[in-house]
Formats: C-alpha cells, structure tokens, sequence
C-alpha cells in the first residue's frame, strides 16, 4: 500500500534560545515504573476527561436540536448512529473491543520507555562500543558557540516541539524533539525556574497551546514526557473543581526579563493574566478586550508597562501597577497580529503592531494617532522582528509568502529587501538575540516549512545596515557579528536593572535573590 502524504505540515511557532543558556550535555530522562505507572493514569484520566466533555456537547446538540418541531431525541440518536456507522463501518464491532482498544493504546507507553543504553535494553542485540558512546557524547554536545531554537511543528496527528542547534558555520539540525499533548500555538523562552531552589539560570520553554493550560518544558531534558510544570488547570464539573487560569486556548506569551517571576498569556478567551511564576498562581487579569488576544509585549525599559493587541482591532497598553485596568487605546485597521517595542527609538515609548490588513503601525505612547502607517504586505502581516543589535531593522512575514526587510530608522520607513522565503504562507518569525541579522521563520510548505536567514546575503541590506554594527558595506559572511572588532567580551550583556521609585512599584514585586541580580552582581 502506498504511503498517503501527510494531511498538514506546518511550522507554529519558534523561539531562540541565546548562547550558553543550554547545557553542554543535556540529560537523558530515565524512565520508572512508578512515573510510567503514573503517566498511564494520568493519560486515563485525560481521556476520560474527553469522553465526559463530548458527551456534554452532545446532549446541548441534542437539546437544541429536539426543540424543533417534529424530531425527537429518539429520533435524532437514531439518525445520528444509522450516519456514524455507515461512515466508520464499526457493525463489526462491540462496546467491549473498544474498551480492550482503547486500554492497549495506553498502554503502548510501556513499549516507550527509553533506556540510558543499548546495554540496559532488552530488544537491542548489537550492543554500544565504547568508541562509539564517546563519539555519540560529542556529537550530542552543545557548544558555547550555539544557539538552540525551540520550534513547535504540527505534522499530520503529531504535534512535537523540535529543539534545532545552530551555529554561525551554517550548521543546522535537530538535537532533539518531544512529543506534545496539544497543538502548540505560541512560544516563550525563559531561565527563570521555580522549581530551583537556588534559583539556578534554566533553560526552559513555556508554550501556549489549544489547551488553556500553559505548559513550560526543560529544553536540556531528552526524552521526557511531561512538562516541568504548568500554569492553570481545567474545571472539572463532575467533582466540583473550579478552572483556574484561562478557559480557552492561550495565543500569545511575553515573559518579563526586569522581573523574571512575571510570565504574561493572553488566550481566546478574551483575557490576559499576569502569572507569578515563584507561586505557579494568577497574580493579576485584565478583562478590557472584546475578542482574542494574539500578541504581547513588555517594555524594555519599564517593568510594569505591558503592549497587546487582539482581534478587535486595538492596541492597548497598560499600567499593571495597582488594582485598576488602566491603559491607552488605538484603534487600527483589521485584527492586530503582532505587537512589539521599539527599543532603538530616540523614543522610548514607541512600539510597532501589525494587522490581518497587510499593515505596519508606529505608535507613540503619548500621542493619540499613530505616527507612520506602512503597507507592508498585500495579505496578513503574521509577524514582525526588529534586529536585536542593529537599529532601525525590521523584518516582516507575511501570508503572502514574502519576507520584506524594511530601515525604519528615519521618520519615513523605507524597503530595503522582499523575498518569497518558499515556505508557503508564513506563519512565524524570530531573531537571534546574539546575532543582529539572522532570522528564523516558519510556514506551511509540506516540503519545506523552515529555515534560518542570515538576510547579510542581501546586497542591498549590507549597504543598509552593516555600518550601523561596526561592519564595513562589503564585509564577508564568515565576519563576527557579535564582536566584529574582535575585542572585548563578545558574552550578551545581563538586561539593565530598572530601579522602581516608591510610586512606581509594581504589585508583583520582583523577588530578591534570583538568578538575574546574581548575574547583575558579577558585572
């Protein structure tokens, strides 16, 4: 029989990860039976959990339905059972070899375990040579060199989190991947871990999904299972347990790196809540939308000062300090897909946001019209990313295929750079933080859907923007873009400490004594 091609494959969302964060040798999970025991019972739970909500929206079906004139419940299970087994062809099969099905699929986690070496499995006949182990161990180390980037990818049923290793030598690949619960739908890196007592730097990923709870997973864990640990819980009715968190699937993520305890999600539900991380509980949630909120983003400079923007058209930024809901509001044209700070301006409170329109806005916090307007693209501009070292250089994507690299340095933005990245439609888009131009993007091509763009292969952006970094127009690719001078220490800089006054001081405290103020400490 031949193989069919996958149904979908596409690329969701992704997130770099910046140098040294990973381990040089992440480690390999082992396995248990009490954790398999516990897997198994959790993934029953989860299922049943399932059957218990089809069954709800089932019978509001069947309520609506039999309140037309003339059908009858009766009828409609009739109806309902005649359709679903002409389709499925189930006639020959009985309630009790579902059951037996259904319990062997779960079970199938047992033949899953993974072994720390050929030498411990069991179904492994040729067994691991010394010579080959040291080989695999280097092969499999990360350098100080590298970059991770954290890619969430949906192929056919799957949904998998792919974690690439990438270097300035072009070298690209997979280092590992784990198998999601749940379609990923956006993407957050962040070091600070709760569940470290000494508040070590980690190396972690929070990932919203079309579930409404947040799981965050160790990306310097091989073969694990389950998340480090989550943010919410879904309501059970049947046992009477209250929902905490959002209701409906979470779209966007921002983590506060000037107060690392602070993790922001916005969801379908109309919400954002502010999560304090050192507790896993809801520290505050704004309620001001009228539809789904796609984007966020915390400003550079102010802890408490938070950018969304949602499919009702509007951008709003808020002041989280205190009780109150208070923030500016600027209505634009179509659905807001993408919000960010421009944190090169001459202006610190200028932030950029883009829309389903095709269209780039330049907002100025204290003004009631938007600066610039831009027609950057003919369909939905999905994702937009300045240069993390290089002023005034943007990059957009868009679902018209296209990438367009834009100087908004001036007052009047200018195209420096459109091409059809052949990734289909586009879907996400990140920068290296230690590289000023090299970009990673997504799409929906089956056969090609991402890919890593150093955009110094344009001639055009060489003699846009190499200056603007110390690089000469006519530098050559293999040239340092961290440290082109060669001097001093090319290690990315700790982010800045903002000092709160007595009126300016959040309610989320940061908390004293984490991993950042260490780092602060040794400069």
């Amino acid at each position: 029989m031949e193989e069919t091609e996958e149904s979908v494959n596409f690329i969701t969302c992704a997130v770099w990860v910046p140098r040294g964060a990973a381990k040089t040798n992440p480690e390999k999970v082992e396995i248990s039976k009490e954790d398999l025991a516990r897997i198994i019972a959790q993934t029953k739970d989860n299922i049943q959990e399932l059957e218990e909500v089809k069954e709800e929206d089932y019978e509001a079906i069947e309520n609506e339905a039999s309140a037309a004139p003339g059908t009858s419940k009766k009828a409609l299970r009739e109806d309902d059972t005649i359709d679903f087994d002409s389709r499925y062809q189930l006639k020959d099969y009985d309630e009790d070899d579902e059951e037996e099905d259904k319990m062997n699929q779960i079970l199938q986690l047992g033949s899953m375990a993974i072994h720390a070496s050929n030498e411990e499995d069991p179904y492994v006949t040729v067994k691991d040579d010394e010579e080959d182990d040291d080989s695999e161990v280097e092969n499999h180390a990360i350098m100080s060199s590298d970059n991770l980037i954290a890619v969430g990818h949906v192929e056919g049923e799957a949904a998998i989190l792919e974690v690439y290793v990438y270097n300035e030598e072009g070298s690209l690949y997979v280092h590992h991947d784990i198998l999601l619960p749940a379609v990923p739908l956006c993407m957050e890196w962040l070091n600070y871990d709760p569940c470290d007592e000494q508040l070590k730097p980690a190396n972690l990923a929070a990932i919203g999904s079309m579930s409404p709870v947040i799981e965050v997973w160790d990306l310097d864990l091989v073969n694990c299972l389950e998340p480090a640990f989550t943010l919410g819980q879904k309501g059970k009715k049947k046992k009477k347990l209250p929902g905490v968190g959002h209701k409906k699937p979470v779209l966007s993520l921002a983590w506060n790196r000037q107060m690392e305890h602070v993790l922001a999600s916005g969801s379908v539900d109309e919400t954002v809540i502010l999560w304090d991380l050192q507790h896993g509980t809801v520290a505050k949630q704004l309620k001001s939308f009228e539809e789904k909120v796609q984007s966020l983003a915390w400003h550079h400079q102010e802890p408490h000062t938070l950018a969304a923007g949602s499919c009702d058209g509007k951008v709003r930024i808020f002041d989280c300090r205190g009780d109150d809901e208070s923030c500016k509001t600027w209505k634009l044209e179509g659905e807001v897909e993408a919000v960010l700070w421009d944190n090169f301006s001459s202006s610190p409170y200028n932030c950029l946001a883009s829309t389903d329109k095709g269209k780039v806005y330049m907002i100025d916090a204290r003004k009631e019209q938007p600066l610039w307007t831009l027609d950057a693209h003919t369909d939905t501009c999905s994702a937009m990313r300045l240069s993390p070292k290089c002023p005034g250089c943007l990059v957009t994507v868009s679902s018209d295929k296209n990438v367009k690299i834009w100087d908004i340095h001036s007052e009047k933005p200018t195209l420096v750079e459109c091409k059809d990245a052949k990734l289909g439609t586009m879907t996400c888009l990140a920068s290296c933080p230690d590289l000023p131009f090299v970009f990673c993007m997504g799409g929906d091509n089956k056969k090609n859907n991402f890919k890593v763009w150093d955009i110094r292969e344009s001639e055009k952006v060489r003699g846009t923007f190499c200056e603007r970094v110390g690089l000469p127009a006519d530098c050559d690719m293999d040239v340092d873009q961290e440290n082109p001078a060669g001097e001093g220490d090319s290690r990315p800089q700790p982010v800045a400490s903002q000092g709160a006054t007595a009126n300016s001081r959040p309610t989320f405290k940061k908390k004293k004594g984490g991993h950042l103020d260490k780092r602060r400490r040794k400069f």
